[in-house]
């Protein structure tokens, strides 16, 4: 029996091997190649050239040799139908099922921001336009949104995501060649790969590329703005008291930023304190019981978390904070950097152009620290995509003693870890490339400004004169003391007609839902609409309906 020998099979899914005994038929040839592509059918040709001419036909009768075919021969497969890959590819088709929804659901903001035309109108040049009013020149043509001279001439220092998603999109490809993509730092082994899984074995197929780290140039936020500066005050009077850090969800809701083309803000209503553990120099937050509760209350409200804040300040004797954090030190710490990543991959955005139906995430950070004036300050911040890939995949950790470094953690033979990147300038002021271990996490950073309106805007009321607010709920303080005695309290400031500026407040409504005295849960759907719309004479007809029996309770203990 004569030695088998080995052709190379060209198709469009990539090329393998197969072998055969020259004194075998075409027939055979066919079947081992339907076998190593893992083909449903024999609904294929193979030619000996590339432009489809000079046939290997599928016989019974003629062997291979008679065919001319000899070892390390090349054979080019044409597929008779369009779905002869199909079974072959039916386990990496069901992975991509699995990962991409049927129909991606866009926040309403991006969906307003992609209607948008985004071009920037220019003036008419006095000099150099020599044209009727109805004309442009390259002198007058309107600036498109990402338009680096207009950036730089307004001191924007990122693109919005939309203007990004336009400049990609521009030009003659279209996008084409240059697709979002979420980055993926773990070995992804698919139907393709002819190998052990890793440790076993590895192939470019499945090996995820090296990441050089690089600034991002846009970001999915532009500017964080809080409601009034009520907020934040009411958010520091724990630290004020206790001395203790603090940290809380920002509650709010996205809106359109015209100061930056086709960009976005989020504005920030309220600030939830979940059940944490804190003290002078660290912040723990702990699981909420209440987390689908508040959830539920800022859905009816129309709002939605729009990220996280926390405080770093450490008072001095004449009443202002120091200025610990900085370009001389660092704006976020290694962890404070993860654990945003964390969040934000835990809350991503919502993207047609992606695969997976997310990319990025519009979830911001908000660090309350001391200026250089030794002014309580507030800094604005979102990590990088790459920031990310590396948090999501479990690549990137923080150091021990140096609080402005991360590392990347090495592969083992449970985890292949990608070599990680980034540029640095050396002595001599040459660019040279490094690997991330350890790795400065400004890389990561991207700041975004934080700030509050001249004039101010409430969607919870804002209590005058001497009215004492509600107390604030998980705080371990006796000021903030939340049980139904302190509610009462709290309501009888109120006359019967300002019923809806009493129950405006997001910690009233939360104990007002959660309070075992009298479950209210299931009827405040109408009085969520209320306060959405300010409509007085809606909470008044919820008062009269549902308020009866709450308010004789109320009025029993504050008599006693």
């Amino acid at each position: 029996m004569s030695n088998p020998i080995t052709i190379g099979i060209q198709s469009q899914e990539g090329q393998k091997r197969v072998q055969v005994v020259p004194t075998a038929k075409t027939e055979e040839l066919y079947r081992n190649v339907q076998k190593g592509f893992e083909l449903s059918s024999v609904q294929f040709s193979l030619f000996k050239r590339q432009n489809k001419t000079d046939l290997v036909e599928n016989s019974r009768t003629k062997t291979v040799k008679a065919a001319g075919l000899n070892h390390g021969d090349r054979l080019f497969m044409v597929p008779k139908s369009q779905n002869l890959f199909q079974s072959s590819n039916s386990s990496s088709q069901q992975e991509t099922i699995s990962k991409v929804p049927s129909v991606v659901v866009e926040d309403d903001i991006d969906v307003e921001l992609s209607k948008q035309d985004g071009s920037i109108p220019k003036s008419k040049d006095k000099v150099n336009c020599q044209h009727g009013a109805n004309s442009q020149c390259v002198h007058c043509i309107p600036y498109d949104p990402f338009d680096e001279e207009y950036l730089r001439e307004h001191k924007i220092k990122f693109m919005s995501f939309h203007s990004y998603i336009r400049k990609l999109s521009g030009g003659l490809s279209k996008g084409k060649f240059a697709p979002l993509k979420s980055i993926s730092c773990k070995v992804e082994l698919s139907s393709r790969c002819e190998h052990l899984p890793y440790p076993h074995g590895m192939c470019s197929k499945c090996q995820p590329s090296a990441i050089t780290l690089n600034r991002q140039p846009w970001r999915h936020v532009d500017s964080i703005m809080f409601e009034n500066p009520q907020i934040v005050d009411r958010f520091l009077q724990f630290w004020r008291e206790s001395g203790n850090q603090r940290g809380g969800w920002l509650y709010g809701r996205y809106e359109l930023h015209p100061e930056v083309p086709l960009g976005m803000k989020a504005v920030v209503c309220a600030i939830y304190e979940p059940p944490q553990e804190t003290s002078k120099d660290t912040l723990k937050l702990l699981p909420d019981p209440k987390e689908e509760v508040v959830e539920e209350i800022a859905a009816n409200l129309g709002l939605r978390r729009v990220g996280w804040i926390f405080t770093d300040l450490i008072p001095l004797s004449d009443g202002k904070v120091k200025c610990s954090r900085g370009g001389e030190t660092h704006f976020l710490s290694a962890q404070e950097i993860i654990t945003a990543a964390h969040y934000q991959n835990t809350f991503p955005n919502k993207c047609k152009q992606t695969d997976e139906g997310m990319f990025g995430s519009k979830f911001t950070t908000v660090c309350v620290t001391g200026n250089k004036e030794n002014d309580v300050h507030m800094e604005g911040y979102q990590v990088s995509n790459q920031c990310m890939a590396l948090v999501k995949d479990e690549i990137l950790v923080p150091t021990k003693d140096a609080p402005e470094l991360g590392y990347v953690i090495e592969s083992t033979d449970e985890k292949y870890v990608p070599d990680v990147f980034f540029m640095e300038m050396d002595k001599y002021k040459n660019e040279i490339k490094k690997v991330g271990r350890p790795l400065p996490v400004e890389y990561l950073l991207i700041d975004v400004p934080v700030s509050s309106p001249l004039q101010p805007l409430v969607t919870f009321a804002i209590l005058e004169g001497d009215m004492t607010p509600f107390a604030v709920g998980n705080r371990l303080l006796e000021s903030s003391l939340q049980d139904f005695n302190s509610f009462a309290q709290y309501m009888s400031q109120f006359r019967s007609a300002e019923f809806l500026t009493a129950v405006s407040d997001l910690h009233v409504l939360i104990f007002m839902a959660t309070q075992d005295i009298m479950p209210l849960r299931d009827f405040l759907g109408p009085l969520y609409e209320s306060i959405r719309t300010a409509n007085v004479e809606a909470a008044t007809e919820w008062r009269v309906e549902h308020w009866s029996q709450m308010q004789a309770l109320i009025q029993a203990t504050t008599m006693n």
